[in-house]
């Protein structure tokens, strides 16, 4: 009886209920509405004898339904739900909850399903040869977030086609479906037991009338307050009102994953791969085969074989990462960033095939390589792994223990390993050519699985972006592993003479800042200053900030010999005399500002950041021989006071507040702890994140802050060596302002600036989440007036420190461009560097100075110039 019916749904209701309710809504003259029953086991798993006997009373009534259960439920609980489905089929669906689900990025999304998809793929049935004939579980179920309906595109990767999205109460059923063939089912009805059901029969009879396909959640929270006959009579009575509906042509049962599935909308992907080379045919039956392939029309990946053009590149790569296959990856990877690359030049592979035991994951990861397969591995099921890497399991293998004869038998094995509902990959040995005419059949069988309707057919690459979801912030990573991968072999950087001789002079000219501006008693060089013909107007205030860079720019000028020891010892001596130590509540503290002309505080506030920066420049003077001086003046402080479990606080006015959200308190977390004092980072991953899963919750955390400039990161890698969190940030910055540089040919180096203009200063950076139109433009007033597009283009400068800073820490050609337009365009003779150029107009910020420009430039400088060695 239940096979009739599903016939009899096949046969007439499916197809309906494909194109006309994806494409915008139910037909009125439909005679039903597609009802999906989902036992929610979402607060706890039901004992294994109480989820059988509750399905089946329910089966035994024609009645489909899926069954959620928690993605960490006991593998008794999940062992039995699967063998529910295999002795029910088309009756019985587990459904996966991943709670949290909704709020994850993509990346993270794809790696929870492939995690989830693996382990019910290993207590799955396996067939007598140890393959899983299809994927475990194609549906899984989140909540409802606060407001809008969660987009959750990434669990394709994990093998999830179908994503329920329960309702915290009762509302309408939505669908939709992303770009990379996702369904999404929102809303619903719920019933909190399945005591409940008289008291509602009258609202989900209501719903059933409707136009929009309904689904009935009932809750097994209270299941264990019930005997056995008792829960079966429920199950029963639940069962039977729904077929009664069924019966009277209301509804169609159906399984939540056939909502999709046997919908018009519904494809998946089929890769096909070729394995060949392996001198098990002859050369001439490969050419034919790819000449037959290529005919039909069908795509193809391939590896090995004869020299024909045919079929996009996939290369088989070993564990010897100089072995020539190697090397012609690393150089297509470098091609891929040359700065005066052509479009129409190819692209390097995103694909490649190992063998088991073979290419190290992470090497292949960094390499570009998106996805892989293992060809003589056992069929798993692959997923996302810790690297980032799609591993694509083989689901068939046409080779040489085939038999090919007229194809048929060879059709029938092929579409009934492969299903209907599951992503696949198919692969071709060379050994499957060896009888004559082999390569012609096979080609034909293939096109008859492209033929299929929802088949698309495809190589390896092409596979691996289709069902992967689009994340910006991974494709971002994946981008700067890739740059670093390219330059592996780059070799030593060497300065000539000429190149020393310029550096040299640069460094000269930012010294005049302070040689010039530094007021004789106090020591301290001006925030910033203008030229007007052979006067300057200083603006006679600093920060802590800018008073650590000009330590450090003193340090450098000292190294580079622009200042003697006395020089350096008389200067240093008048800063740290200069330091305020002013009440602040009832703490003694570094005011935020201070005048530079009698170093007296200017404003009741203290800055964390600012401190944190000049901590950094302490510690630096400290092992300068000036210990003691630098003791005292640390004495003076309560620093320790403003830190209240293990967070930074800011006090302005008399108001404390935490210093945490901000992509500048990981670098001044790290001048704090060079004094004992521990504070929290906001980049710290998750304790189980291993390998790229740090980096992405790393670069996540970056993304929820805001964005990200040059500096701090690059200050902490030339001060501190580079932590992981500050290498992997800068690596994804330089990579987005190299390619915007070679897509437009555009400068870009963003970081903090003064300007020589209204706002006065801003905050350019990276967005790293964004999809579109990454750069970002802050300022510190009128927001609205400034952050208009228009306001942002003229506003946009190339940063002049930031160009030495990339140049000191990414030695490349576009860093090296980059000092070589500000070099040309950013002097100001007598007084400095300016502290931009306008990307607009490549007019500087006119006969305007800075402390942190010329300071920075100096640190950087002496870092280039002396082994590129951290400073402390």
């Amino acid at each position: 009886m239940r096979l009739t019916r599903r016939e009899v749904l096949q046969s007439l209701c499916i197809g309906v209920v494909g194109a006309p309710f994806l494409a915008g809504g139910m037909a009125r003259a439909q005679a039903y509405t597609p009802f999906m029953l989902v036992l929610d086991g979402t607060d706890g798993a039901p004992a294994p004898d109480k989820m059988r006997l509750l399905s089946e009373a329910i089966i035994r009534r024609n009645v489909p339904l899926g069954l959620a259960l928690p993605a960490d439920a006991g593998d008794e609980a999940f062992s039995a739900a699967l063998a529910l489905r295999a002795a029910y089929g088309g009756m019985f669906e587990p459904v996966v909850f991943l709670p949290g689900m909704e709020t994850e990025r993509v990346y993270f999304q794809m790696r929870r399903a492939g995690i989830a998809q693996a382990r019910l793929a290993a207590l799955a049935t396996r067939s007598e040869d140890g393959a899983v004939q299809h994927a475990a579980c194609v549906t899984m179920l989140c909540r409802q977030g606060e407001t809008e309906v969660p987009t959750l595109s990434g669990v394709r990767a994990g093998g999830f086609r179908t994503v329920l999205v329960t309702p915290k109460e009762d509302a309408p059923t939505s669908y939709s479906e992303t770009e990379n063939g996702i369904m999404h089912v929102a809303g619903g009805l719920r019933l909190g037991s399945l005591a409940e059901l008289d008291e509602r029969r009258g609202k989900i009879t209501q719903r059933m009338a409707s136009d929009e396909p309904a689904v009935l959640y009932v809750s097994l929270a209270d299941i264990t307050r019930f005997v056995d006959d008792r829960l079966a009579a429920l199950a029963a009575a639940l069962a039977d009102f729904i077929a009664e509906a069924e019966d009277e042509g209301k509804i169609a049962t159906i399984l939540p994953s056939e909502f999709y599935l046997r919908s018009d909308a519904f494809s998946r992907e089929i890769a096909v791969h070729l394995d060949l080379g392996s001198g098990m045919a002859a050369a001439d039956a490969e050419t034919a085969f790819v000449t037959a392939l290529t005919a039909a029309g069908i795509a193809f990946t391939r590896s090995g074989g004869t020299d024909a053009t045919d079929g996009a590149g996939c290369p088989m790569l070993g564990t010897d990462p100089q072995a020539p296959d190697w090397q012609v990856v690393r150089a297509a990877a470098g091609t891929a960033f040359d700065l005066d690359r052509s479009e129409s030049e190819a692209a390097p592979p995103t694909c490649a095939v190992t063998a088991k035991g073979g290419a190290d994951a992470a090497l292949l990861s960094s390499a570009g390589i998106t996805v892989t397969a293992v060809l003589d591995g056992g069929e798993g099921s692959g997923g996302l792994d810790e690297n980032g890497l799609l591993n694509v399991p083989v689901a068939f293998r046409i080779d040489g223990g085939l038999r090919i004869g007229n194809g048929r038998e060879l059709a029938e094995t092929l579409n009934t390993r492969l299903g209907h509902e599951r992503d696949a990959l198919v692969m071709v040995g060379g050994a499957a050519l060896a009888e004559s005419g082999a390569g012609e059949v096979i080609a034909g069988v293939l096109g008859g699985l492209a033929a299929r309707k929802g088949n698309r057919v495809t190589g390896l690459g092409a596979f691996g972006a289709a069902v992967t979801g689009r994340d910006p912030i991974f494709g971002r990573l994946q981008q700067s592993q890739q740059m670093r991968f390219a330059e592996t072999d780059a070799g030593e950087v060497v300065i000539d003479a000429a190149e020393k001789a310029r550096l040299e002079a640069d460094a000269e000219l930012a010294w005049r800042y302070f040689a010039r501006l530094s007021d004789k008693w106090t020591g301290l060089a001006p925030a910033s200053a203008e030229a007007s013909g052979s006067s300057v107007v200083p603006y006679p205030f600093v920060t802590m900030w800018d008073i650590a860079s000009q330590i450090f720019g003193l340090v450098a000028a000292h190294a580079l010999e622009l200042a003697t020891d006395d020089e350096f010892a008389e200067a240093a001596g008048k800063i740290l005399k200069s330091l305020p130590a002013t009440r602040i509540g009832k703490l003694r503290l570094p005011q935020a500002n201070v005048s530079t002309r009698r170093g007296g505080a200017v404003e009741n506030s203290y800055n964390a950041s600012d401190t944190g920066r000049l901590l950094v420049a302490l510690k630096l003077l400290a092992g300068r021989g000036l210990d003691k001086d630098v003791a005292a003046v640390l004495a003076r402080w309560d620093l320790a006071a403003t830190i209240s479990q293990r967070r930074m606080h800011d006090i302005d006015d008399g108001r404390w507040k935490t210093y945490f959200r901000s992509n500048y308190a990981h670098y001044a977390a790290r001048g704090f702890a060079l004094w004992g004092m521990e504070v929290d980072t906001p980049y710290a991953p998750e304790p189980e994140d291993v390998a790229t899963d740090r980096r992405m919750r790393i670069l996540g955390r970056v993304a929820d802050i805001g964005a990200v400039g040059t500096e701090p990161h690059t200050l902490e890698a030339m001060e501190f060596g580079a932590s992981e969190a500050a290498q992997v940030i800068s690596d994804v910055l330089f990579a987005a302002q190299v390619e915007e540089y070679r897509r437009t040919g555009q400068f870009v180096c963003v970081s903090e600036s003064s300007i020589d203009r209204a706002p006065w200063f801003v905050y350019q950076g990276l967005e790293v989440d964004a999809e579109e139109d990454p750069w970002a433009l802050e300022t510190m007033v009128d927001r609205a007036r400034y952050g208009t597009p228009e306001m942002r283009r003229a506003l946009d400068v190339v940063n002049c420190k930031g160009a030495y800073l990339w140049n000191a820490v990414r030695p490349h050609a576009y860093s090296t461009r980059l000092v070589e337009h500000v070099r040309e365009r950013g002097r100001v003779p007598g007084l400095g560097f300016a502290s931009g150029i306008y990307a607009a107009t490549g007019r500087q910020t006119t006969n305007y100075s800075d402390v942190n420009t010329n300071g920075v430039i100096l640190e950087a400088i002496a870092y280039t110039l002396k082994g590129r060695m951290a400073l402390l």
